[in-house]
C-alpha cells in the first residue's frame, strides 16, 4: 500500500472512506451529491486537507469540520467567510422555501442559511455524497486511481458505508426524511445508493413512486435555477408533511 503521495496512513485513509457526512443524519432533509471537491487550493495545501479528513468523526457539524481544513493556510470559517460554492447556496434555497420564509430566493437569505443552519450538529439537514473521496482538481485525472491504489480495501468500505447509509434511513424513528439529489448525469447511481426507481416530475425534475426522494439539476454550473426550486414548492414537492 503506497500512499505517500497522500501522506495518509492505512487508519486515515478508512476514515475517509467511512465518512457519512454533515449534520444531522435524523433531519428531516437529506442532500446527496456525487463528491466533494478539495478547492481552489494549492497541492501541497489538498495533502494537508485530506489528511485533516482522515481524522473526522463519521459525521460532522459542517463548521466544526471546515475549521480543520486550510484555505490559503487559514482554517476555513463558513460563519465568518463562507465558500461562494452554489450548492450550499442551493441547498439552503430548498430549506428556506420548505420552512415557508418569503424571502427563499435571496442571495442574502441563502447566505446567511448556509453560514449559520446548513449541516449542523443539531439541524435540520444532513449533507452526504455519493462517494467520500473527495475530489481532486479537475485537471488531476490521477486523483482517484492513485488513492484506490493506495488503499487496497477502498471498494469494500465504501460499500459499507454506503450500506449504513442506506440503514439510517430506513430506521428512523420519526420517519423517512425528505431526499434531495442533484446531478441528472448520475441518476443511475443515485438509484443503486437509495434502492429506488426515478419518474420525470417536470422538465429538470425527478421523483421516486414514494414521493420522498427528489431529483434536482446539479447545484452550479448554471445547471440549476430558483424557477425550479418553486416549481417544486407549488407542486408539493418539498412539503414538510411529507417527511412527518
Amino acid at each position: 500500500m503506497d500512499c505517500s503521495r497522500f501522506d495518509l496512513s492505512p487508519q486515515e485513509a478508512t476514515r475517509i472512506a467511512t465518512f457519512l457526512g454533515y449534520g444531522n443524519p435524523a433531519a428531516a432533509v437529506w442532500f446527496v451529491g456525487f463528491e466533494e471537491g478539495l478547492g481552489r487550493m494549492s497541492d501541497d495545501e489538498a495533502r494537508k486537507n485530506l489528511k485533516a479528513r482522515g481524522r473526522f468523526d463519521r459525521v460532522m457539524d459542517l463548521r466544526e469540520a471546515h475549521l480543520q481544513l486550510l484555505q490559503n493556510g487559514k482554517p476555513i470559517d463558513i460563519e465568518v467567510d463562507p465558500p461562494s460554492t452554489l450548492v450550499w447556496r442551493f441547498m439552503a434555497k430548498i430549506m428556506l422555501a420548505r420552512d415557508g420564509c418569503e424571502d427563499w430566493h435571496t442571495s442574502r437569505a441563502a447566505k446567511q442559511y448556509a453560514m449559520k443552519k446548513l449541516g449542523r450538529k443539531g439541524s435540520d439537514s444532513f449533507l452526504t455524497e455519493l462517494s467520500p473521496i473527495p475530489k481532486g482538481k479537475n485537471s488531476d485525472t490521477r486523483w482517484m486511481a492513485e488513492f484506490e491504489q493506495c488503499h487496497a480495501s477502498l471498494n469494500t468500505e465504501i460499500e459499507s458505508r454506503n450500506a449504513q447509509l442506506r440503514k439510517l434511513l430506513k430506521e428512523r424513528a420519526s420517519g423517512p426524511p425528505l431526499v434531495v439529489c442533484y446531478g441528472e448525469s448520475k441518476r443511475k447511481q443515485f438509484e443503486e445508493l437509495l434502492q429506488i426507481k426515478w419518474k420525470q416530475v417536470f422538465l429538470g425534475v425527478y421523483s421516486a413512486i414514494d414521493a420522498m426522494h427528489l431529483l434536482f439539476p446539479f447545484f452550479g454550473q448554471g445547471h440549476m435555477s430558483d424557477c425550479l426550486i418553486a416549481r417544486a414548492l407549488d407542486e408539493g414537492l418539498l412539503n414538510q408533511q411529507q417527511s412527518a
